[in-house]
């Protein structure tokens, strides 16, 4: 990569940064392209020469975050319950950026395509935990992985929603998440693995109801 090419990725992150901290304060509508070049110190025009429009911004803003996040998920080969909290940690360290990101994921036609990216990665991660836990001998022959790796998705999204929307506080997210994920594994899996879906549920049921947090949870997490 050449000098030139080096500072464009460097003001080209800049600016997603600066975007993403838009939508943190502002939500998606107070990202302007107008706002966000003056915020950036750069021009209208720099903006749509390195990304792109207003939608593009969010999909790269999202697409290099998810890249990274499934990077560090496969470096580490997470297994289900690890994916699960470690997407959980991802939303809660930063509670106002996402969500008002996974409000707009949910709400606008806008923004299909980094919705559709982000529950791909998701997607794929949830599908490889079940073909390590299958290889293990751990989960039943009969069992649809994709059919299952859809319901579990179904589960996190309901949940994420759910906290991005002030129902749930980070600890009953996270509690609910495991609660439903576990529940769902329970009848599936064998030997070892059930007893440690049940341990779980155990220790997660009594926070896993619906407590309002967004006024508690409300700022940028350390």
């Amino acid at each position: 990569m050449s000098v030139l090419d080096r500072k464009m990725a460097v003001r080209r992150e800049q600016i997603l940064e600066t975007a993403r901290g838009l939508i943190e304060s502002d939500g998606y509508e107070g990202l302007t392209m107008r706002v966000l070049a003056a915020k950036s110190a750069v021009t209208v025009p720099t903006i749509y020469n390195l990304i792109g429009n207003k939608e593009q911004v969010l999909f790269a803003a999202v697409e290099e975050q998810t890249r990274s996040f499934v990077s560090n998920l496969e470096r580490v080969g997470a297994d289900l319950i690890a994916v699960v909290e470690a997407t959980v940690r991802q939303l809660v360290r930063r509670p106002r950026y996402y969500r008002a990101l996974l409000l707009v994921l949910a709400n606008s036609d806008r923004a299909d395509p980094a919705r559709r990216h982000v529950g791909r990665a998701i997607g794929d991660q949830l599908s490889n935990s079940l073909t390590r836990l299958a290889d293990d001998g751990a989960l039943a022959q009969w069992v649809d992985r994709d059919a299952l790796a859809q319901r579990l998705h179904a589960h996190l999204d309901m949940a994420s929603l759910e906290w991005a929307r002030g129902t749930l506080t980070a600890t009953s997210f996270r509690a609910a998440v495991l609660f439903d994920v576990s529940t769902s594994m329970l009848g599936l899996v064998t030997g070892a693995g059930r007893g440690n879906f049940e341990r779980l549920i155990r220790e997660v049921q009594a926070d896993a109801i619906r407590r309002p947090g967004r006024a508690a949870e409300g700022g940028r997490a350390a």
